[in-house]
């Protein structure tokens, strides 16, 4: 009698097991991003993922990459300016010739997604051959064992050969978090930047990671979007105690990264 009584409960806690795997799993949201994950950046675990080793194009997400190597071998007080390649390039502030400290260049970068600054770090890192920065992302990639992506330019812009994942960008995106100058940067809502010439000219940054406005606990993200790539986003938020990130890839419009991003963390929050 004990023996089936053991067993009769054995096979209630399985079923219960099985029942709470199947709910958490139909609770999952359903996303318009062709490829997305959620990872517990603590323990590196897996909360959700769609098609993450699938190449998409990255859009500005790239940028990532291009901040954190400045932050690594560039000096933020350094003064850059601006080549005509990177003030002709599509979505900057930038004029040929303008110059600002990189520190400044990179929370322009980062915070409104300003391509040309992206091309002049590239430029100032690698001696102005953006083809050798390009080799210098790559390098990086391979050691962050991003074994499914490509880099061919500092900003994001189309480009076959310029592709990543959604596991790659979420490896990228961890090891970015762990620098505070890097989580600085775009954990920053607002910020004026000031230039150096021309002088007094000044820029007025609003985040385009509208999460750190919407989202109760973000702490930073990185935005992406051309034709080509649609709605791209890595966002991290913190919640009891955890911190989850969230990258997602090709949603249908700019508004679905952010609304597919917050529920995919809230369902993330949700998993034990």
């Amino acid at each position: 009698m004990l023996l089936r009584k053991i067993i009769r409960i054995g096979i209630v806690i399985a079923m219960l097991q099985v029942l709470l795997a199947v709910t958490a799993f139909a609770a999952a949201p359903d996303i318009t991003a062709d490829a997305a994950i959620v990872i517990d950046e603590a323990s590196g675990k897996v909360l959700y993922e769609k098609n993450a080793d699938k190449r998409e194009y990255p859009a500005s997400m790239t940028k990532m990459m291009t901040c954190i190597l400045a932050l690594e071998n560039g000096k933020m007080d350094r003064i850059v300016e601006a080549s005509s390649n990177a003030a002709n390039v599509e979505c900057t502030e930038l004029q040929p010739g303008w110059q600002l400290r990189m520190g400044d260049l990179l929370r322009q970068m980062m915070m409104i997604s300003d391509n040309g600054c992206a091309t002049a770090v590239g430029e100032s890192l690698a001696g102005g051959d953006i083809d050798y920065f390009a080799m210098l992302m790559n390098r990086k990639a391979q050691d962050l064992g991003m074994t499914n992506s490509h880099f061919v330019n500092a900003n994001g812009m189309p480009d076959s050969n310029h592709y990543s994942t959604a596991r790659d960008m979420s490896r990228l995106a961890v090891y970015a978090m762990k620098n505070p100058q890097f989580r600085k940067i775009v954990g920053t809502n607002e910020a004026n930047i000031y230039y150096i010439q021309p002088q007094g000219h000044q820029l007025s940054c609003e985040n385009t990671n509208e999460l750190l406005r919407s989202y109760p606990g973000c702490v930073g993200g990185k935005t992406g979007w051309t034709s080509a790539a649609r709605g791209c986003l890595m966002a991290a938020a913190q919640r009891g105690g955890r911190e989850l990130l969230v990258v997602v890839m090709h949603s249908n419009d700019e508004d679905s990264r952010f609304t597919e991003a917050a529920a995919l963390l809230d369902y993330g929050f949700s998993q034990q």
